[in-house]
């Protein structure tokens, strides 16, 4: 089952045009944003940038018996000056997701067309059907399959490196609001081989992983004030462990709220059906582990202060994140500002994912928001201060300033800019035009 853009929303609507003139809710999102960009770069010529992009979104409801929706989303950017990707596209635009779902009644229901799944280790985009139920004794299931969402070919290929079909879902069980168990996987029909000669060197004849993962979570709060949820997943592939992830919220009396964290990646099983990584794939097997915590305490309405660690490992050295930030919020919430401190250590032989070695740096940030019913703005400040310098810099900063103005109550328009320094730009300046529209029709056509 393999399903353009076109025929999606083709068909989306075509199914949906004899309940919109029935009885529909109509809900249009729309935002218009020209972002502006010098970039001055050491050694290369400076670039003026102007991408124009369009978001857009619909949601139809009650049609048909009232059951039925349509949702759709999508974007399209062009480049007004010069090219601000490194493709030979001068104008693109994807549909995010476009479907109809059918809701048979509070415990189940069913999507058709292209939609997201978030199920349990599930994440993914897909252009097929969905089904999900509620079942007696405390059970549930969810399915989906269809085609896999293709996005641009890799490099000197005619494929972006994922399989053509994809399927899966998750089974679970709850028990008395205190407890959901689930079981879920994902199942990708085989990755296509590569040609390009550079392609066939480095993946051992151009294979490429295969995408499919098993995986079980977990979510359990026995009293209000304490709640665990987590997940574990395995790669069949690699016959090993992709990840663990776990949080702990902790509330022992009122306005506290306590966090602890638990993470770890197994980069080769969790990226096995990556293309972007699929190269590092016989060297990949390093595992990644991260541990911390955080408490934040609202000292009244005006005031709340909060602190966070955490601790990263990997083979390729460690390193700690930790400091604090203070929040305040006056005139009934219209005017919020903040400032945090943190710093991070780093080791000497810690490196990114590219080899890159990197140092240690202060962290610091003030920021301040007002709103109002015509107007709202925000300022924002960021230092980074290493601790040696990096491209023969000390820091890196960037300042930030936001204005905008209600036209009406569902039409605004509002503008950025951010000016800055680091390593990489000799000069960051960057600013953008945003228009937003939002409005809710009811079936005759009046506003809600």
């Amino acid at each position: 089952m393999k399903l353009s853009c076109t025929s999606l929303i083709s068909t989306c609507f075509l199914l949906a045009l004899p309940g919109v003139a029935l009885s529909a809710e109509v809900s249009v999102d729309a935002t218009a944003i020209v972002r502006f960009e010098q970039r001055a770069n050491t050694g290369f010529p400076k670039q003026d940038l102007a991408p124009a992009t369009q978001f857009l979104g619909l949601d139809v409801n009650k049609l048909g018996d009232g059951n039925l929706s349509l949702h759709v989303s999508g974007w399209g950017r062009e480049d007004i000056l010069d090219k601000s990707y490194y493709n030979n596209d001068q104008a693109v635009g994807s549909l995010t997701y476009g479907y109809l779902q059918y809701r048979f009644n509070r415990a189940a229901d069913a999507r058709l067309g292209r939609f997201f799944v978030h199920e349990g280790a599930v994440n993914e985009q897909v252009d097929g059907l969905s089904l999900r139920s509620d079942l007696p004794l405390g059970f549930g299931v969810s399915v989906f399959g269809g085609a896999n969402v293709h996005t641009q070919h890799l490099a000197n290929e005619n494929t972006d490196g994922k399989g053509d079909a994809i399927t899966g879902g998750r089974i679970n069980y709850r028990y008395k609001g205190m407890l959901e168990l689930g079981a879920s996987g994902v199942y990708e029909s085989k990755a296509p081989t590569l040609t390009d000669p550079a392609h066939v060197a480095l993946l051992n004849g151009g294979k490429l992983g295969d995408h499919r993962l098993i995986g079980g979570d977990v979510w359990f709060s026995p009293f209000r004030m304490v709640e665990v949820m987590g997940h574990t997943t395995y790669n069949p592939e690699t016959r090993g462990v992709a990840e663990h992830t776990y949080l702990l919220n902790v509330k022992p009396v009122q306005h506290l709220v306590l966090t602890g964290e638990f993470n770890e990646h197994r980069e080769r099983n969790f990226f096995f059906g990556s293309a972007m990584f699929a190269s590092l794939l016989n060297d990949l097997n390093e595992k990644s582990r991260s541990i911390g915590g955080s408490a934040s305490y609202e000292i009244s309405q005006a005031l709340e202060v909060a602190a966070d660690y955490k601790h990263f490992t990997r083979d390729a050295g460690n390193a700690d994140r930790s400091g604090g930030d203070i929040r305040l919020s006056f005139l009934d919430n219209s005017v919020r500002s903040g400032l945090g401190y943190h710093y991070v250590r780093i080791s000497k032989d810690f490196v990114n994912v590219m080899g890159t070695p990197m140092d240690s740096y202060h962290e610091m940030r003030v920021y301040a928001m007002h709103d109002t019913k015509n107007y709202f703005a925000a300022v924002d400040l960021l230092d980074y201060l290493f601790q040696e310098k990096v491209n023969n810099e000390q820091n890196a900063w960037e300042a930030m300033a936001s204005l905008g103005y209600h036209l009406t109550p569902q039409l605004a328009v509002s503008g950025d800019f951010s000016y800055g320094r680091n390593p990489e730009y000799i000069r960051d300046i960057k600013g953008l035009v945003r228009l937003t529209y939002n409005m809710t029709f009811d079936s005759k056509g009046g506003k809600k």
